[in-house]
């Protein structure tokens, strides 16, 4: 067993690299810092993302020599603070970044960048940081349907359309608490047991054994 294990995380490393890259660094420490609070790892969220990414950069225009000359001189007036960026990617997905950069005349530092970029401050009029989005949501899990609760009508509703003279329903958004499940009423728990005589034979036997002292399961 322990050999087999071995095995496995040996073939798991060999088919995964660590990289690095340099990032500007505002924007890496921007995404080290959400995803600590998501609490997630950065390099697992890129290698989820990267592929797709990936698909992007294939189709863009490969730059002439003077364009990827350019891409260099801009990087470096732009001057700025940079920050080393370690990632560990599946080999796959390392190596064709690496070509697709090749291809493009595009440099590797650049592109990452630019994909961080996007997942912290996100595509102005476009949308908003991913990031920031994953991080309310798993912040405020029900941040999306509080707002369907709020905007939704809390009653069906028959719409009329003049131009074809049809209707559409549309549905009431529950406003109930979404736990109500687990509170029962006096009278309904009346009711139920004069519904089902059985189970309220099992449910009074069970009472009572909690009452002589069996555990509760939990």
């Amino acid at each position: 067993m322990t050999l087999l294990v071995s095995e496995y995380i040996i073939t798991h490393m060999r088919a995964q690299i660590r990289i690095t890259a340099f990032i500007e660094e505002e924007r890496a420490k921007k995404f080290a810092e959400i995803v600590s609070q998501i609490g997630v790892s950065g390099t697992a969220l890129l290698n989820r993302a990267l592929p797709s990414e990936l698909n992007y950069l294939a189709k863009l225009p490969s730059n002439s020599e003077r364009g990827e000359a350019f891409c260099r001189f801009a990087e470096r007036v732009a001057g700025g603070k940079y920050r080393r960026f370690n990632i560990t990617l599946e080999r796959a997905e390392a190596e064709r970044m690496d070509q697709l950069c090749r291809e493009k005349r595009v440099s590797r530092d650049s592109f990452l960048g630019a994909f961080v970029a996007f997942l912290v401050y996100g595509e102005k009029g476009v949308c908003e940081a991913p990031l920031k989005k994953i991080s309310e949501m798993l912040m405020n899990p029900r941040h999306e349907y509080e707002e369907k609760r709020k905007s939704g009508p809390p009653a069906d509703t028959a719409l009329y359309d003049l131009e074809d003279e049809s209707f559409t329903v549309v549905k009431a958004v529950p406003q109930d608490n979404p736990y109500s499940f687990l509170h029962h009423e006096e009278e309904d728990l009346n009711l139920f047991e004069q519904s089902f005589p059985k189970f309220r034979r099992a449910w009074r036997d069970e009472e009572e054994e909690k009452k002589n002292g069996r555990p509760e399961n939990k």
